[in-house]
């Protein structure tokens, strides 16, 4: 969760129109437990993030891409409303497409996975 909350830019996978939708969304971690992002009212992201099962990744990659890491949640996408919207709008959470992103959307964290890749060293000059 530690590389979940050191980012704010991850990809959230959703299905739209029964085909798979995979987005770029600035986020915020709050807790360990909820992924808070905002998009468009009546948008695509908001009818494919009501009360459904998504996904969402966080990855850094080397620019040679022999080393990184990634981090994919599983969970629940409800959209935000009441007290809860007020707290999710403390995060101060920001979309990069602009003004008119008001939908906060919530993804309650269920299932946590990653994987990490380290370069290989390099063999020893002469070793077989």
């Amino acid at each position: 969760m530690t590389r979940l909350a050191s980012h704010s830019i991850g990809r959230i996978a959703v299905t739209s129109q029964a085909l798979p939708a995979i987005v770029p969304v600035n986020y915020s971690l709050t807790g360990r437990t909820t992924v808070v992002f905002r998009t468009e009212p009546g948008g695509m992201l908001a009818r494919a993030t009501n009360d459904t099962v998504v996904a969402f990744e966080v990855d850094e990659l080397a620019r040679d891409g022999r080393s990184g890491w990634s981090v994919l949640v599983v969970g629940v996408a409800h959209h935000v409303e009441g007290s809860t919207l007020m707290r999710a709008l403390e995060t101060r959470v920001v979309s990069a497409m602009g003004d008119g992103r008001d939908q906060f959307v919530a993804i309650t964290v269920g299932q946590v996975t990653g994987r990490c890749v380290e370069p290989t060293p390099a063999p020893l000059a002469g070793a077989l």
